[in-house]
């Protein structure tokens, strides 16, 4: 705990020099010692009992936060199978301390520029992120304590964050592999069909997205849709079960509910594709 939180006002200190002009020495005896000698140590660290997991992955989460570079590392390392460990062996808790903190970890891992997806991909991220998501989004639509929903709140929104990253990711290299046969390039249809196939687990999450479109969050609307619209776009409508009596009903309130031409939009196109 004394050295996760160290090194979280050490690299925010890191940051606040580097933002003035100033220069600090990023190559500390702190930060050697960890990236030498405790990061090799991360796999017994992460599965020892409570609360050591969940301090080691404070931790991680400040590294990878004010310095992109680590992540790499906990790459380097093997570290994303144990990741996923932690989050089965924490799945009964999934508001608890630990669940939240692995989350934020994800979170940094899938929005880094550098990181290997495909690797994630292949370690199943995408059957973690659905049943994460499945039981997140049932836990912010039933509860009624005011306390656990903000909790339930901030973990879907960075569930939703990465799963954004995921899809993107995905329509991206589907988007280049149809351009480079426009253009007569070739392209490597096998790699964007295997990404596809690797990924389809996620069309479970279509229902329960269009559930959560009237919600009175912003934020959450807006990630849910966002989503949602590339789910669509990259599978269409899965299964009837999509275009359920209660999907319909979610789809008129938040239509009814929107002023904004834009939104609506988006909106009318992802019943399109849907209905297609």
């Amino acid at each position: 705990r004394l050295l996760s939180e160290t090194t979280s006002v050490l690299l925010s200190h890191e940051v606040m020099a580097e933002e003035k002009g100033e220069s600090l020495d990023s190559n500390s005896k702190l930060l050697s010692l960890i990236r030498d000698s405790l990061l090799p140590q991360y796999e017994h660290i992460l599965l020892a009992p409570d609360p050591v997991p969940m301090y080691a992955l404070k931790l991680l989460v400040a590294l990878t936060e004010h310095s992109p570079a680590s992540v790499s590392l906990v790459e380097e390392i093997h570290l994303f199978p144990v990741l996923f460990r932690v989050i089965l062996e924490h799945q009964d808790s999934i508001l608890g301390n630990t669940m939240q903190t692995v989350i934020a970890l994800l979170n940094n891992i899938v929005t880094n520029k550098n990181t290997n997806m495909m690797l994630l991909f292949k370690e199943g991220l995408a059957h973690h992120v659905c049943d994460l998501l499945i039981e997140t989004v049932t836990l912010y639509l039933e509860t009624d304590d005011k306390s656990s929903t903000e909790t339930a709140n901030a973990l879907l929104l960075s569930l939703l964050d990465i799963l954004h990253c995921m899809l993107m990711y995905t329509a991206n290299i589907v988007r280049q592999t149809l351009q480079a046969q426009k253009s007569g390039t070739g392209g490597d249809t096998q790699a964007a069909e295997d990404l596809l196939l690797i990924n389809k687990p996620l069309t479970d999450l279509i229902s329960l997205l269009i559930q959560l479109l009237p919600s009175e969050d912003t934020e959450i609307y807006e990630s849910a849709s966002q989503c949602l619209s590339l789910l669509v776009q990259l599978y269409g409508g899965n299964s009837q079960e999509s275009m359920s009596p209660e999907n319909m009903d979610s789809f008129a309130e938040v239509l009814n509910s929107k002023k904004d031409t834009r939104q609506l939009k988006l909106l009318l196109r992802i019943v399109k594709r849907l209905v297609s």
